[in-house]
């Protein structure tokens, strides 16, 4: 137990971190509107009803359906206790997914390289972040972690259980986000490595078969069991768009039995452009694999922070890993080759999206951190083996956790003016009022029936639909899209409130309309 104090300590201070970003995050991430709305969904019906129709996947809104009870009684009911509940899932997510990273990284090095990569993971921005923000990202982490970790140790000691648990481990990833699939294709290609590997030096003839068949077959029947559920409930594999091309299957919102709603005659023109979000502008590697791939380089080093890197590179080259390196490098090629694709596909890539990669690179940055602070002890003639050695480790440990706690960006400033607009809004809509809010935080906060502008047919369609929320900078953009928001505010909606983007601002950042639905959209002009 001693020996784990350690890492209790991380444990304790990245629930600290999380803790202050929450703090400084009163508003949900964008997609994680979606995440609570399908949570709502969940306590309100079936959950076998919410899992059909939702379009994420089921386990991270299911968990917060099954927290908001627990956060209700503290902070009372209404949105305040459904941001929270999704926060504090995917705090605790975020928290667990400390123990399988450190087992791995254990297992590959030993137990100081295990404490630094630890607390590593705990001030990373992108780990930091993403671990208290609504999306299902650190509970996806937890799953691969705990997945990669038990495959480590099932196909070092040919354990059919450990692989079995992997098996459903990665399940659960995948019911959070679909991207977990790659883990047991990953686990394989190392299985197949060390067979060809093991056939190659002659070792162990006849041995491979039993001690990697038998274990791989219960992982891949843990894992398609978990998913070959899900498939039977919800009718179809995913939600997802990377999942469906990848399978050559349609987007899923044209095949769904629940089609919105036809737009007004006047509003059904080509020239009018209902796009959910304004263009990325990151189709430039559209089609281009190797731009994609050098983006996709550049996001990993952005996120990893140059310095974490650097010492990950180190540890490459001058620490000797144990023999679960061959599985978290395939893990890590496959999830790059995904990433790849998915940006030559669909045009874009974010930070947020190289979290998993990020995560299974720190062993070897808590690697190169050891080796490097070995050989500078050396140097300077100290021991890192005493008391006082460890305690110069520790100390510059400190001042690295003060540097990443003092550069922690505050939560979401621009969403501030959505956060008035939704205040303003609980205190002058009618209870039976309906909004339509282009980003979806106003109409969140506001407490009343709200779409966002994936569902803008439906919103039209709502003879209750009484107000307008929209962006200053969607309204100025120079699109298709911003054109038709502005033909439709002049149209259809009257000013009624507007607020600065950011607290103390002197410009509108987000305006508020009332919508007067006009008895005919057909006159609708440019």
């Amino acid at each position: 137990m001693s020996e784990r104090r350690n890492l209790w300590a991380v444990v304790a201070l990245a629930a600290t971190l999380h803790l202050a970003g929450m703090a400084r995050s009163p508003l949900p991430a964008q997609d994680g509107l979606k995440f609570i709305r399908v949570a709502r969904e969940f306590q309100t019906g079936p959950w076998v009803d919410a899992v059909r129709g939702s379009d994420a996947h089921p386990l991270y809104p299911a968990l917060i359906a099954l927290a908001e009870p627990v956060v209700r009684p503290f902070t009372g009911a209404g949105p305040d206790a459904w941001r929270i509940a999704a926060q504090v899932v995917s705090v605790l997510a975020a928290l667990a997914a400390l123990f399988p990273l450190h087992a791995l990284a254990r297992s590959l090095f030993d137990e100081r390289t295990a404490d630094v990569a630890t607390f590593f993971a705990s001030v990373v921005p992108i780990c930091s972040e993403l671990g208290h923000d609504t999306l299902a990202d650190s509970v996806t982490l937890l799953g691969v972690l705990w997945s990669v970790c038990l495959a480590e140790r099932g196909l070092r000691t040919g354990s059919i259980r450990c692989l079995i648990l992997s098996g459903l481990a990665a399940g659960l990833a995948y019911l959070a986000r679909p991207e977990a699939i790659i883990v047991p294709l990953a686990i394989a290609f190392a299985a197949a490595i060390t067979i060809a590997a093991r056939a190659w030096r002659g070792r162990d003839e006849g041995a491979p078969r039993p001690a990697f068949l038998m274990p791989l077959a219960g992982l891949a029947f843990a894992f398609f069991a978990v998913i070959g559920s899900y498939a039977a409930v919800k009718g179809e594999v995913s939600e997802k768009l990377a999942i469906r091309g990848a399978l050559g299957l349609a987007p899923s919102y044209l095949t769904s039995k629940n089609a919105a709603p036809p737009l007004p005659a006047g509003l059904d023109d080509a020239r009018w452009d209902f796009s959910p979000k304004e263009e990325s502008g990151d189709d430039a590697y559209v089609g281009r694999p190797l731009a994609a791939a050098s983006q996709i380089m550049g996001h990993w080093a952005d996120e990893m922070g140059y310095a974490l890197l650097a010492l990950g590179l180190l540890g490459l080259v001058f620490a000797r890993s144990g023999p679960g390196w061959v599985l978290v490098a395939s893990t890590l090629v496959l999830f790059l080759a995904a990433l790849t694709r998915h940006a030559t596909v669909l045009g874009y890539v974010s930070g947020r999206h190289l979290l998993i990669p990020v995560a299974l690179a720190l062993p070897w940055t808590g690697a190169g951190y050891a080796w490097f602070t070995r050989s500078c002890a050396i140097k300077l003639g100290l021991n890192t083996e005493n008391t006082p050695g460890r305690r110069r480790v520790m100390m510059v440990m400190g001042v690295a956790l003060a540097v990443a706690v003092a550069a922690l960006r505050p939560g979401h400033a621009n969403r501030w003016g959505h956060q008035a607009a939704g205040h303003w809004l609980a205190g002058n809509a009618g209870s039976a009022s309906a909004v339509l809010d282009t980003r979806g935080w106003a109409g969140f906060v506001s407490g009343r029936e709200a779409y966002d502008y994936w569902h803008v047919r439906q919103a039209l369609a709502d003879p209750k639909l009484d107000y307008l929320v929209v962006g200053a900078d969607e309204l100025a953009a120079d699109s298709p899209r911003a054109e038709t928001l502005r033909a439709m505010v002049a149209h259809g909606a009257e000013p009624a409130a507007s607020f600065p983007s950011r607290r103390g601002g002197t410009s509108a950042g987000v305006h508020v309309y009332k919508f007067r639905k006009p008895a005919s959209w057909e006159t609708l002009r440019r």
